[in-house]
């Protein structure tokens, strides 16, 4: 590591804080396909693992998790900017001390994701590519803020063993009630909180989501139907990654759940429906 210090704390002496990222280090999925998203994914030199689309994002180097990084496998790629979700990831604030920019992108809103769409942007000077993605997000998100509500009540299955759901502060609770449907759990004052069945049973949900993820969407149903009565509730299998990366996919899972809660539509991966 030594031999890699001096070189890249001279570059970072010389380059301008203004200075155009070239070579990008995307520590978090939702980073990786914002870059990919406003054209400037040639400048993308590494990734970590879950960084999965578009499918080219795959062939990125991987140099390590969103939560701890290889130092050395990534100044190998001779970064000069770093995205990621909070200084605290391991291996970052040595990645700052030899030179590498950070910018940490962990949006909580719309809002916040469309500000760091701008700002990388900026940063990779596909200003114009990021204004233009911004507003076309922006209007597709009016377009179902502007349908009628349904109401429906909403039990958010995260995981099933514990029982996890959404609770009030979670960014999954106010897409539900984006897409017009209500959280039967938004009254819990925690981001992730564990329930257990009698608890989903009185809150009497209509409609039970399920996430993609290592789980059988069948066998899911099966286990409510029993304590809630067969017919009485509708289920969505729904890709995790569309709701739970506050990227460019995130408007997709918005439509995606708008459109279970308003057609009563009954989805399934495992090829039921």
């Amino acid at each position: 590591m030594k031999r890699l210090l001096f070189p890249l704390l001279l570059a970072a002496l010389l380059l301008p804080a203004t200075a155009m990222a070239q070579r990008i280090l995307a520590l978090t999925p939702h980073a990786c396909e914002m870059i990919y998203a406003i054209g400037a994914q040639a400048q993308l030199v590494g990734a970590v693992s879950y960084c999965d689309y578009p499918a080219e994002a795959k062939q990125l180097p991987r140099i390590g998790s969103y939560e701890r990084i290889n130092v050395e496998a990534a100044l190998r790629l001779k970064p000069d900017l770093a995205i990621v979700m909070s200084r605290n990831v391991v291996g970052i604030e040595v990645l700052e001390k030899m030179g590498v920019r950070t910018v940490v992108s962990n949006p909580d809103s719309f809002e916040s994701m469309f500000d760091d769409m701008l700002k990388l942007g900026e940063l990779t000077r596909h200003t114009a590519e990021a204004g233009k993605l911004v507003a076309q997000l922006r209007q597709r998100l009016q377009q179902v803020r502007s349908r009628p509500r349904s109401e429906t009540a909403v039990f958010y299955e995260v995981w099933h063993d514990p029982l996890l759901t959404a609770g009030g502060p979670s960014f999954i609770s106010d897409l539900i009630h984006e897409a017009g449907g209500r959280n039967i759990f938004a009254g819990i004052d925690i981001e992730t909180a564990h329930v257990n069945i009698e608890s989903v049973i009185r809150a009497k949900p209509e409609l039970i989501v399920i996430p993609i993820e290592k789980r059988s969407i069948a066998e899911r149903r099966i286990f409510w139907e029993k304590w809630l009565g067969g017919g009485k509730v509708r289920f969505v299998a729904i890709d995790p990654d569309i709701l739970h990366r506050p990227g460019p996919r995130l408007i997709d899972g918005l439509e995606a759940l708008q459109g279970a809660l308003q057609n009563q539509k009954y989805l399934a991966t495992d090829g039921r429906r």
